[in-house]
């Protein structure tokens, strides 16, 4: 096996745990995992990009070449389109209908793309995509935190590379006592968001 996942969004969305769940659960497996974030202040609303790696050989970087990203998950629009040309050949995304304006756009330095110029862009590349709206199922059940978990809920059932319900037991043990019951039914509802769609 060979698989290469890129988490693009923005910090405060949680990037970095859902990649350990999806880490963690492929180790469980008994592949060979390497992952890495790419972290540009974060803290403020900065581009964090997660790296995934899985293989049954040995791997050298955890970084994924550009053309090599099999899934790209994108937990923010304009954070996924600025890593879209990583994806390869036949590599497909999933994508959280959800705006997070940049710094240079709310200072007016900048202009966020249009839902046409975005729409546009998707179509054009021809990839085999799905766009759900994360954040939105999240508030409903919590809040906007739980964002990271309806992601993976969703990958979850979109994928025949998982087993859901062996993810969902990794995402039970990473998640502290008072938001496990919230992360399950988070990860749930992703998993409904998108059933039949694939």
């Amino acid at each position: 096996m060979n698989l290469n996942i890129l988490i693009a969004g923005v910090g405060g969305q949680g990037n970095l745990f859902a990649s350990s769940i999806l880490a963690e659960y492929f180790t469980n497996q008994g592949h060979q995992v390497l992952a890495v974030e790419t972290i540009g202040a974060a803290q403020r609303g900065g581009s964090v990009v997660s790296h995934l790696r899985v293989s049954d050989s040995e791997m050298y970087s955890p970084l994924i070449p550009a053309g090599k990203v099999d899934i790209l998950m994108g937990f923010e629009i304009l954070e996924m389109l600025r890593n879209f040309q990583l994806l390869s050949v036949d590599g497909s995304y999933l994508l959280n209908d959800y705006k997070e304006p940049t710094v240079l756009c709310n200072l007016e330095m900048d202009t966020y793309p249009s839902d046409e110029m975005i729409t546009a862009a998707l179509q054009k590349s021809g990839k085999k995509g799905y766009i759900i709206k994360a954040t939105e199922c999240a508030r409903q059940i919590g809040g906007s935190l739980l964002t990271n978990v309806v992601m993976v809920g969703a990958l979850c059932q979109l994928s025949p590379l998982f087993h859901r319900q062996e993810v969902r037991q990794v995402l039970a043990g990473k998640s502290p006592p008072k938001v496990r019951d919230l992360n399950l039914k988070a990860f749930d509802a992703g998993g409904s968001l998108v059933s039949g769609m694939s």
